[in-house]
């Protein structure tokens, strides 16, 4: 890895920890609040709702398979991504050896047919590669078998181009023990500044692509993606867990809803004594219920105001290092 490579990785994973302590705080704060609203009342009737309708309808085994395999493919289509996308960039210098390689395509130099370029009329040349394609690239053949037209991957002051051959100069007085290959791309009136040996390309090109997949590819290999690929798998195994909490909580609070509905059935059976205890006990409740209400509007404000707050600067930050750096 490069040494701007290895900053960025530093970066990302120094955002990737302060979001996730944001968001972190975030969540815990909110379950617990709402944990309160349902120790104190307020969630009672949406409870109630919640498990008769359950009890009546039951529960669907295919939305409980669905529900749990959504998040294992999200994470795996994800993960193969960004292990492709990292694969791609930290191996862009290598030479494609038996087994053919992917690589993205980052200009549009061979997109189109420049009109000047008269041989990709007259030939009938058509495989023309887009800005952003993922294309296939397998071993470059022997030096002797390269032939005109061929489009090649080759390596000058540090830039990978992959280019068309248009011309093949044998070897002569100026460079007696080597070929010199011309090369042009499609959409370029002129030919690259320098010929090209053979030693320096590094693979060949036989038409194989997947139109605009490299966008994506891209994505996932800056900063911002691979921040967003830790934020979703943190996502993926936190609320689970949040979900548990909150379903225990409903239960339980159920199972007290039910318990002293049964009590009061049979109170009510015995004897109607105690009235005026039962009305304030009903105006306690309902104070409860009230300032219970009071506090969650209280404290939705705030967290929610520094939350965005909170993400919208680390927003900024990240945008402006992804600028930075690239």
């Amino acid at each position: 890895m490069k040494s701007h490579e290895i900053y960025n990785l530093i970066v990302c994973l120094i955002v990737f920890v302060l979001l996730t302590g944001l968001l972190s705080y975030l969540i815990v704060t909110m379950i617990r609040h709402y944990l309160r609203m349902i120790k104190g009342g307020l969630e009672d009737e949406a409870i109630i709702k919640e498990f008769e309708t359950k009890k009546n309808k039951g529960e669907s085994r295919v939305l409980n398979v669905l529900d749990k395999l959504f998040p294992i493919l999200v994470c795996v289509l994800l993960g193969v991504t960004l292990c492709f996308s990292l694969y791609s960039r930290f191996t862009a210098n290598d030479k494609v050896g038996k087994i053919p390689t992917i690589k993205v395509v980052e200009t549009g130099s061979m997109e189109s047919k420049h009109p000047d370029n008269h041989y990709l009329f007259e030939k009938g040349i058509n495989d023309q590669i887009h800005t952003f394609d993922a294309i296939l690239l397998h071993e470059l053949p022997a030096e002797d078998e390269l032939k005109l037209y061929d489009i090649v991957v080759y390596e000058t002051r540090g830039y990978y181009i992959i280019h068309r051959i248009v011309d093949i100069e044998e070897p002569n007085e100026r460079h007696p023990n080597e070929r010199w290959f011309v090369l042009r791309g499609d959409a370029n009136k002129q030919a690259d500044d320098f010929p090209v040996t053979y030693k320096q390309m590094k693979s060949i090109y036989r038409g194989k692509r997947l139109p605009f997949v490299g966008s994506f590819v891209f994505f996932m290999q800056s900063p911002a993606g691979m921040l967003c690929f830790l934020l979703v798998l943190f996502a993926m195994f936190a609320t689970p867990i949040a979900e548990k909490k909150i379903l225990e909580a409903k239960k339980a609070r159920y199972a007290l809803l039910v318990a002293g509905n049964a009590v009061q059935s049979e109170g009510e059976e015995i004897a109607t004594e105690n009235t005026t205890e039962e009305k304030e006990l009903q105006e306690e409740t309902s104070s409860k219920a009230t300032k219970n209400e009071e506090n969650r509007k209280n404290w939705v404000h705030p967290v929610f105001s520094w939350g965005l707050i909170g993400s919208f600067a680390l927003l900024v930050l990240l945008v402006g290092l992804y600028f930075l750096l690239f």
